[in-house]
């Protein structure tokens, strides 16, 4: 029954995605879909289009690429005690994974969660993440202001 729901889901936000592409005279050239949000790359015209259900009241953002200064993974972490990292792994406490996205003129990025260890299954964490460092890898090469990477 649960499968049947999300099912459903994915294919509300999928109607809702494609009217947004086509509002906006995208064709997308990449797609990600995960649990409760659409990633599309419209590569000619340089533009990303996510939307998110919040209870199937969708939120969407257009972000223009030639607006983007830096687009990098972040990983979050709970709070851990002292000498716990020994016994167990790190994985266990990482709490998110976003892609982040840097604007010219905004002062806080544009995240967009990968991975939420509140919703998403551990087991799912590698998976989300090599997803995750993908696209970050393919949107950092499209962007207009490459810094130089320090190694």
């Amino acid at each position: 029954m649960n499968q049947h729901k999300l099912k459903k889901r994915e294919e509300q936000m999928l109607i809702v995605f494609s009217r947004l592409g086509s509002l906006y005279y995208l064709s997308f050239t990449g797609q990600e879909i995960l649990r409760d949000k659409i990633l599309g790359l419209d590569g000619p015209r340089r533009k990303i289009l996510i939307i998110q259900d919040h209870d199937h009241r969708y939120e969407f953002k257009l972000i223009d690429l030639c607006e983007v200064t830096d687009c990098k993974l972040k990983k979050t972490y709970g709070a851990m005690n002292g000498g716990e990292l020994n016994k167990n792994e790190l994985g266990k406490y990482l709490n998110k994974i976003a892609l982040e996205f840097y604007l010219k003129n905004e002062s806080q990025p544009i995240a967009l969660e990968f991975y939420n260890g509140v919703t998403d299954s551990l087991y799912e964490m590698a998976e989300l993440e090599n997803r995750a460092k993908r696209w970050e890898a393919m949107l950092s090469k499209m962007l207009p202001y490459q810094q130089p990477k320090i190694a």
